[in-house]
């Protein structure tokens, strides 16, 4: 692997870069994304960040957001994919990554295939701590709008520092970010706080039909296409769903089945000891050992089936 004094000066020597953040965005592949593309334009050099999902509404509350862009349409002397494990999360830009010859892959996902010619792979609790230290090596200023989208993609892919992928170190970056500007209180506010009533009323009815198997240590939760139509609710409004399963006393493995096309699912996968990057990986997806996802496609209860077999197979013995 690259080290990072070495695609530093990579990324240094490049005339226009394109940066792409995975399709569904959270707040780490856009605050990786967008902070690296601050930082490299400080340095005198193209840099867009490019998606092909639009950007949820609940980022928006920071004015970079606003300039992801939907189309690979420059002429690039270097592609970057952010926060993806593998090619496909890129969408439709993925022939585009595969077939240019400079491409480089930042990443924590310990599930990462190596698709890029240049892979930087770290697991550390969030991308954005592989972006920060990378700034940093690079001898460039972190700004207070930097430092606000390297603590978004820190407080929402660590749950706001509760889950177990927290280190000394993330919360060394997470001060060292709040020095220099960060406000994580409107962070906080606008990713786990602030929702509208029609996400208010699909979480009360998908939290009231939980199902619990494996003598109550796998516990799911489903939202079916009829659910968001009955709560005029949109798909990306489930983002925190499933952190309310991993609450719940004696669950070991939470997961959230969402349909998104009649009879396709995108699952997520959480737990307190098991690995559901082994049950996400089953099934094509991947992820990291306490935090994973996948898509299936098939039969409802077929699926459930399916993923009930597949935690079961991880749950630490009795």
């Amino acid at each position: 692997m690259i080290s990072l004094s070495e695609l530093g000066a990579k990324i240094k020597s490049q005339k226009n870069v394109a940066i792409i953040a995975h399709i569904r965005p959270d707040g780490d592949t856009l605050g990786s994304a967008l902070a690296l593309k601050l930082a490299i334009l400080n340095l005198g050099i193209g840099a867009e960040v490019i998606c092909d999902d639009i950007v949820p509404s609940r980022f928006l509350f920071l004015n970079e957001m606003q300039s992801v862009k939907s189309e690979l349409d420059g002429d690039y002397s270097m592609i970057i994919a952010i926060d993806c494990a593998d090619i496909t999360r890129l969408g439709k830009f993925a022939d585009a990554f595969n077939s240019h010859k400079n491409t480089v892959c930042i990443d924590h996902h310990i599930s990462n295939t190596r698709y890029a010619k240049v892979n930087y792979v770290v697991d550390n609790a969030s991308n954005c701590e592989n972006v920060y230290e990378l700034i940093c090596e690079m001898g460039l200023d972190v700004t207070e709008d930097i430092a606000n989208l390297l603590m978004l993609g820190t407080v929402t892919d660590t749950g706001c520092f509760r889950h177990k992928n927290v280190t000394a170190k993330t919360l060394k970056i997470a001060g060292e970010l709040k020095e220099k500007g960060a406000d994580i209180n409107k962070i906080y506010f606008h990713n786990f706080s602030a929702q509208s009533k029609e996400r208010a009323k699909l979480f009360g009815k998908t939290m009231s039909n939980i199902r619990y198997f494996l003598d109550g240590r796998v516990a799911l939760a489903t939202i079916r296409l009829a659910d968001f139509e009955w709560a005029n609710a949109k798909l990306n409004e489930t983002e925190g769903f499933i952190d309310f399963l991993t609450g719940i006393i004696g669950v070991e493995i939470a997961v959230t089945v969402m349909e998104y096309m009649p009879n396709k699912y995108k699952i997520s996968f959480r737990s307190h000891s098991a690995d559901v990057n082994a049950v996400a990986t089953s099934f094509g997806g991947g992820g990291h050992v306490l935090a994973s996802g996948c898509q299936i496609h098939g039969d409802y209860e077929e699926v459930m089936d399916k993923i009930r077999f597949a935690c079961s197979r991880e749950l630490p013995e009795v």
